[in-house]
């Protein structure tokens, strides 16, 4: 049995903020509350709610033992759902298809994993542009687990911050719970006094290929180098496999 490792936002003093938090929240002029990484340890085969499970398949035997976070040979496919992206258009399960997908999720009041690992991602997607499996048609995605604050306006203002090319998404718990058991992200909100709240959330980033399915999660901390490593790992198999 694989462990799966899941980083959670958590609220908690800090002393100075990520170069990512410091310069979008000087931009934006949005002040949030600090949050640091605590790796949580899950289980393969752990049931997410209601008994859906995301399963880490690394073999013993067969060339797809050697590709460090494939799930193979039985990758979870990505359920129908039905968000709205950015521009306040519905974002749906056909936009998975035809095309590899990085996905992350979070929030946009975020103030330090999340715009961190978007810097990063931002990075990645200029440079897989190049790759004749990633090309044109590659993209990031953005999905928000605070619908109540992030309207497709605010969304659009925080994605495009980090490149005008990356794609966000949001929509009603309806649609995000069954989406996020589906991939095995955990989030939840925490009150923080008064109003105001956070959201403790997975900081993985999740590898969707052209047919929909998950087939890699790459956890923190992250660098551009492994994030594309992963990528050229993963689809090179993938794509001898098509």
């Amino acid at each position: 049995m694989v462990a799966i490792a899941l980083t959670i936002c958590k609220k908690a003093p800090r002393a100075e903020p990520a170069w990512g938090m410091r310069v979008y929240n000087r931009a934006m002029q949005a002040p949030a509350p600090r949050i640091p990484w605590l790796t949580m340890a899950l289980v393969a085969g752990l049931a997410f709610g209601g008994g859906i499970g995301l399963s880490w398949w690394q073999g013993q035997r067969g060339d797809h033992a050697a590709i460090d976070g494939l799930l193979w040979p039985d990758p979870p496919r990505v359920p129908a759902f039905d968000l709205v992206d950015q521009d306040g258009k519905r974002y749906t399960l056909d936009e998975l298809k035809g095309r590899w997908t990085l996905v992350f999720f979070g929030f946009t009041h975020c103030p330090d994993v999340c715009p961190t690992t978007l810097q990063i991602l931002a990075q990645v997607h200029r440079n897989l542009k190049n790759d004749p499996r990633y090309g044109e048609r590659g993209q990031v995605l953005f999905v928000s687990l605070d619908p109540a604050r992030d309207t497709p306006a605010q969304i659009a203002q925080y994605v495009h911050y980090f490149s005008p090319e990356m794609r966000g998404a949001t929509g009603p718990e309806t649609q995000l719970v069954p989406l996020t058991r589906a991939l095995g992200v955990l989030f939840m909100k925490v009150a923080q006094g008064g109003k105001d709240y956070t959201v403790d959330h997975s900081a993985g980033i999740f590898f969707i290929d052209p047919q929909a399915r998950l087939v890699s999660v790459l956890t923190p901390p992250h660098t551009a180098d492994s994030v594309i490593a992963r990528f050229a790992a993963v689809s090179a198999f993938i794509e001898a496999r098509s």
